[in-house]
């Protein structure tokens, strides 16, 4: 197992939280990007297991776990927002001095690591999907009732009290199977942060007044792997399944992995599969041979 080496990096206005394993310079880096109501720290597992021998590096994302936003406005544009999420991580990358990677992305950072890839495909080698959730929710609406301050004040409230239940009932949907007891996901570190309630009420208002928009056409043909929870109860795995038949009637290199027993979590609920499915593909990808599956 590698390493785990957590640090902050300043990137403007932001306090980015960062895990980071590995440092050979002769394999591709991974970048992983957790989903909603995350953190990097969920995968510390994962970045062990995989940083033997590459550099492997996960972030927190603003909004969620322990990153900090120190002003209203990132280079001009809201950092809880999504349409910001893929220029903070191209700003990171080049911080950081990784010209060119595989992203791996989970749930709603499915999304994040496709639009990353679509926006900067000289820098994406390929891309590992992980029971992706490809739809937001959008309610510019909601969003404007939401800021109202004394509605945040109620809304912030209720979510600290509420959130031991909310984050008990979130883990049973995410198993497939009976999720062990105490099992450290990241979660409960970041709701131990202060502010946490506040962070976690902007993005939610952020992404909610964002309109939907279609995923974007990538601009060539980028390898992908596709694992999914036959069991998932967050992210129903059809809209996942249509999408992938029109890329491979499209010539698409795409390898798709079903994982019998796991739900919305298969990094976490079948994690020797996990890892040596990446892995393998991981290697496919640098010798430059991806057979569709």
């Amino acid at each position: 197992m590698a390493r785990v080496h957590p640090r902050i990096l300043a990137l403007d206005s932001l306090r980015i939280f960062l895990l980071e394993a590995g440092e050979d310079a002769d394999r591709l880096p991974l970048v992983i990007l957790h989903g909603f109501a995350s953190s990097a720290l969920a995968w510390t597992g994962i970045i062990e297991a995989l940083g033997t021998d590459r550099h492997v590096l996960a972030y927190d994302r603003p909004g969620f776990g322990l990153t900090v936003v120190t002003a209203p406005h990132w280079q001009g544009l809201d950092p809880y927002a999504p349409d910001t999420q893929v220029p903070i991580a191209s700003a990171l990358l080049d911080c950081l001095g990784v010209h060119r990677c595989v992203v791996l992305g989970h749930s709603m950072g499915g999304r994040l690591a496709y639009e990353l890839a679509a926006a900067r495909s000289e820098r994406v080698a390929g891309l590992i999907l992980v029971a992706p959730a490809w739809e937001r929710p959008s309610a510019p609406w909601l969003a404007r009732l939401l800021r109202r301050r004394a509605i945040e004040l109620v809304g912030r409230a209720l979510l600290r009290t509420t959130s031991p239940l909310a984050l008990r009932l979130g883990q049973r949907l995410a198993w497939g199977s009976t999720a062990p007891p105490r099992r450290a996901d990241g979660a409960l570190t970041a709701l131990s942060v202060a502010g946490w309630d506040e962070r976690l009420w902007r993005v939610t208002c952020a992404t909610l007044a964002t309109s939907k928009m279609p995923l974007p056409a990538l601009p060539r043909p980028i390898p992908t792997l596709m694992i999914l929870g036959e069991r998932d109860r967050i992210v129903p795995n059809a809209l996942t399944r249509e999408l992938t038949a029109v890329w491979r009637v499209r010539g698409a290199p795409l390898e798709i992995f079903t994982f019998e027993r796991s739900g919305h979590l298969p990094h976490l609920e079948e994690t020797s599969r996990f890892v040596e499915t990446v892995k393998r593909f991981l290697e496919e990808v640098e010798d430059g041979a991806t057979p569709p599956r």
